[in-house]
C-alpha cells in the first residue's frame, strides 16, 4: 500500500460528498475501477470518457480525458494509492495542462459502506483544492459523474 494521505495535501479545501446508491458495494467499486464501466459513465452529463485509461492497482496510474459535444477535452490524471475492494479506494487527481504538465496535487478518497437491501452509500472526501472556486467546479463536477454512475449503475 502506498502512504500517500489526506494528510500530504492537508493545505487546500476539502469537498465532501455523500451519496447512495442502488447496487452492493462491490459492483459500485468496480465502477471505479474497471475501464469499460469508467468509459460508460466517468464526466458529468456534458461530458464523455470514451478513452479511459486505468491500471487500477497501488502505484498504478490513470487518465480520464473528458470530452464535450464541441470536442473541447479536460484531462485528469492520477495515481491510485489505495485499493481495498470493496471498501475503499483513493487517488491522486491532478488536471493535464495544455502544455502537458501536470497541474495542482489533489486526492480523492472513496468509501463504500454497505446498507441493507443491495445499497451503498459512497462518502467522497477530494481534498486539497486550490480556491474556493476550484471547489465550486469540482462540487459540479462530482455530482454530474454520481448521477452518470447511477444511471449505469442502475442499467447494469
Amino acid at each position: 500500500m502506498s502512504n500517500v494521505s489526506q494528510e500530504t495535501y492537508a493545505e487546500g479545501l476539502e469537498l465532501e460528498i455523500i451519496r447512495d446508491f442502488d447496487a452492493p458495494p462491490e459492483m459500485v467499486f468496480d465502477a471505479w475501477t474497471n475501464v469499460d464501466a469508467l468509459k460508460a459513465w466517468m464526466g458529468p452529463v456534458s461530458r464523455k470518457c470514451p478513452s479511459a485509461e486505468a491500471n487500477p492497482t497501488v502505484g498504478g496510474d490513470y487518465c480520464f480525458p473528458m470530452e464535450i459535444e464541441d470536442g473541447e477535452t479536460s484531462t485528469v490524471v492520477g495515481t491510485y494509492t489505495i485499493i481495498d475492494r470493496p471498501t475503499r479506494l483513493a487517488f491522486t487527481w491532478s488536471w493535464l495542462q495544455e502544455d502537458g504538465s501536470i497541474g495542482h496535487p489533489m486526492h480523492v478518497s472513496l468509501e463504500f459502506e454497505p446498507l441493507g437491501d443491495n445499497q451503498t452509500r459512497l462518502k467522497m472526501l477530494h481534498v486539497n483544492l486550490a480556491t474556493e472556486e476550484a471547489k465550486i467546479a469540482h462540487n459540479e463536477g462530482w455530482v454530474g459523474c454520481f448521477s452518470c454512475l447511477d444511471e449505469y449503475l442502475r442499467t447494469t
